[in-house]
């Protein structure tokens, strides 16, 4: 980061606060504030504009500034500058970018928060965790979110750039779009434990649900493992819906915001399934998977296993300026049934899992040539949830 933008980030949050404060201390209280970190931030355009080593637009300075306020939210807010709102209207936001990559921005580089089950991304191998560097040559740290996602929507072959944990070289991955949904629900059995695995939740993922898990009852398991690793996206509804396939009562989640009607989702009394239930989660477990796994932990349904999920169950709106640019903002969070916002920390599991041992990748779990095959990892979460069934005793000792 520049050290313009250093300053202006750091004036842009100061600012910001002082219209939090305002709420907090009176109308009075925030005008004042308003204007006295308003004459700061003109005395710092100023100096800078007037001292810095090099000439620089007095536009480039101001895009600066709003995008700090942006960066000061949250990663998923960001400011278009008038100059680009024309390339943004035809920009088309499809959440996992047509390869199957559900990206943000962190440290300034473009962050993978999940990459899809089945698609293009997770075929080739990119991981949750993974840093793009570069996309077709060009330097992420110069993007905003929005336009990583652009780059990744090319019609032809999109080449990445990809920097990941525990290693300094960069390995580089061709991806080229695919249809790949809708995602199918997998199941698998495990002795006396079924497993389902929901890698996505999109239209008709409830129903696919429903009839697994009546599938399962039929069957006669009293054991049953859902799998929401991966799961970053897709639509909340039925997310909220496929929750309520396990639950007789209670709150699911809640939709709360400044500016927006709140709104409640209970659970009906019917149930899908009523066996004993885990659901596994990890870090790239986000948005509609989060309040699925709130409702269960939250109602005390079942035991959620694994890593503290991503937190990332929002609402967000695009509001154009009257300068020509716009922002899009976080406008609303869901919770968890005890009112909390998912956001605020993500979900963190009754039993945690230390992945400690996977974090750091050795050589041998690394293809050393083009067409390797690289060495499977052990699934630690899997094999402690399966550990909490097959071994009541232990694990009511343990909790």
């Amino acid at each position: 980061m520049t050290k313009k933008k250093i300053v202006f980030l750091s004036v842009s949050v100061a600012l910001l606060l002082s219209l939090l404060g305002g709420a907090l201390f009176g109308q009075a209280t925030q005008k004042n504030n308003v204007y006295r970190y308003l004459s700061i931030f003109t005395e710092v355009f100023d100096l800078v504009r007037n001292n810095y080593v090099e000439q620089v637009p007095a536009d480039q300075l101001m895009d600066g500034a709003f995008s700090g306020v942006t960066d000061a939210i949250d990663e998923f807010s960001y400011y278009v500058p008038p100059a680009q709102m024309a390339a943004y209207k035809s920009f088309s936001d499809v959440e996992d970018n047509g390869v199957g990559l559900i990206v943000t921005k962190r440290f300034g580089y473009a962050y993978v928060i999940a990459s899809v089950p089945g698609s293009p991304a997770a075929k080739s191998g990119i991981e949750r965790g993974d840093f793009i560097e570069k996309i077709d040559g060009q330097p992420t740290q110069k993007m905003a979110v929005w336009q990583v996602r652009n780059l990744l929507r090319g019609a032809k072959p999109v080449h990445l750039q990809v920097l990941r944990g525990g290693q300094t070289k960069r390995d580089e991955f061709t991806l080229q779009q695919a249809a790949f949904h809708p995602l199918p629900i997998t199941t698998e059995q495990y002795g006396g434990v079924s497993y389902v695995k929901i890698p996505y939740f999109e239209k008709g993922t409830a129903a696919q649900l429903a009839t697994t898990l009546e599938t399962i009852r039929k069957a006669g398991s009293r054991k049953l493992i859902i799998d929401l690793r991966g799961n970053a996206g897709g639509d909340v509804e039925e997310a909220i819906t496929s929750a309520d396939e396990l639950l007789t009562s209670g709150l699911i989640t809640s939709l709360a915001g400044r500016n927006i009607d709140p709104k409640k989702w209970q659970a009906d009394r019917n149930t899908a399934y009523d066996g004993d239930l885990e659901v596994l989660t990890d870090g790239s477990t986000a948005s509609g998977a989060e309040i699925f796994a709130a409702a269960i932990h939250g109602n005390q349904r079942g035991k959620v296993v694994g890593v503290t999920t991503y937190g990332k169950s929002i609402v967000q709106r695009f509001v154009t300026l009257p300068s020509g640019g716009g922002v899009y903002m976080t406008v609303a969070h869901y919770t968890t049934p005890d009112m909390k916002a998912i956001k605020a920390g993500g979900i963190r599991p009754d039993v945690i899992v230390d992945l400690t041992a996977l974090a750091l990748r050795d050589e041998s779990s690394t293809p050393a040539t083009k067409g390797a095959v690289a060495k499977p990892k052990d699934d630690l979460i899997l094999q402690k949830a399966l550990q909490l069934f097959t071994e009541p005793a232990a694990a009511k000792k343990a909790a």
